[in-house]
């Protein structure tokens, strides 16, 4: 009995939460790079005695990928300041995820200086404490600028955090990264796993600034940070190394499991992710 009224409560938290009005609208903000590039984020103001959210894709992803959507509304429907911003990539105003067969000639450190000019942003119009909140390789993408550009105070929540080698390509593309490692920066193009991709192709040094960012590069930047890092991980995310939660905590993040979530946090499990991202903002 008590278990089936368990599940009837949860039916119906479900259902009142489908039933809650969308989260207003969004204010589509530009900013200029220094290569020249229209970058473009959501923004949406909220109360001012609550911190601002910078809410980050996964690689090569958008603002509009469903999870990363999904926080930005739930966030500015509970009262925050919300910017989510979509990485140009080196493409102005853009709207769709890139193909991992595309040639790609961004990197890391223009994704870096890009974010930095967003939470610049942001402080241009008063918001001096802002959180980070990223999905995936987006987490590890915040991590890297909160450590390059020595944010100590900058605190983060990483959903779904992974490296740049996901546990499941990483047999793939080792032999692969040799080929790369061998290669000096200026060399021809190399095609190769990363992220996501089984098959990524940019310039050799381009696609090293994302390739280093791997499981241990993230642990050395999380002992190192000074700052408090929370990460949401699921049980059923087959991407992570099957350590990766105990290497996290070990390295100093606080560590929220969510049994039987998958990396991208569908179905319910939904749901408990957003809860504790909510509970972690208002402790």
């Amino acid at each position: 009995m008590a278990r089936m009224l368990g599940r009837l409560t949860r039916i119906t938290l479900v259902a009142c939460w489908l039933l809650v009005p969308a989260a207003g609208h969004a204010d589509v903000v530009e900013i200029r790079t220094a290569e020249k590039i229209a970058a473009t984020a959501d923004f949406r103001p909220g109360k001012a005695d609550k911190p601002a959210i910078l809410v980050l894709h996964g690689f090569l992803q958008t603002r509009d990928f469903g999870i990363v959507k999904n926080i930005a509304d739930t966030l500015a429907d509970e009262g925050y300041t919300v910017l989510s911003p979509t990485l140009s990539l080196g493409i102005s105003h853009r709207k769709r995820s890139l193909d991992c067969e595309a040639l790609h000639l961004h990197d890391m450190d223009v994704d870096l200086r890009e974010i930095q000019q967003w939470v610049q942003w942001l402080r241009s119009r008063g918001h001096q404490r802002i959180i980070g909140v990223g999905h995936s390789f987006g987490a590890a993408q915040l991590m890297a600028w909160r450590e390059q550009y020595r944010e100590k105070g900058f605190e983060l929540i990483g959903v779904s955090l992974v490296g740049s080698a996901p546990f499941t390509l990483e047999s793939r593309s080792s032999l692969a990264r040799k080929d790369v490692a061998r290669k000096p920066p200026g060399a021809d193009l190399v095609h190769a796993p990363l992220s996501f991709c089984e098959i990524y192709t940019a310039p050799a040094g381009k696609y090293a600034s994302y390739d280093q960012w791997g499981d241990d590069r993230i642990i050395a930047a999380l002992k190192q940070s000074g700052s408090r890092t929370d990460v949401i991980m699921g049980s059923s995310d087959k991407f992570p190394p099957p350590d990766w939660e105990a290497r996290l905590a070990k390295a100093g993040a606080h560590v929220h499991p969510i049994r039987g979530a998958n990396h991208f946090m569908d179905g319910s499990q939904e749901f408990d992710m957003l809860d504790i991202v909510l509970g972690i903002l208002k402790r």
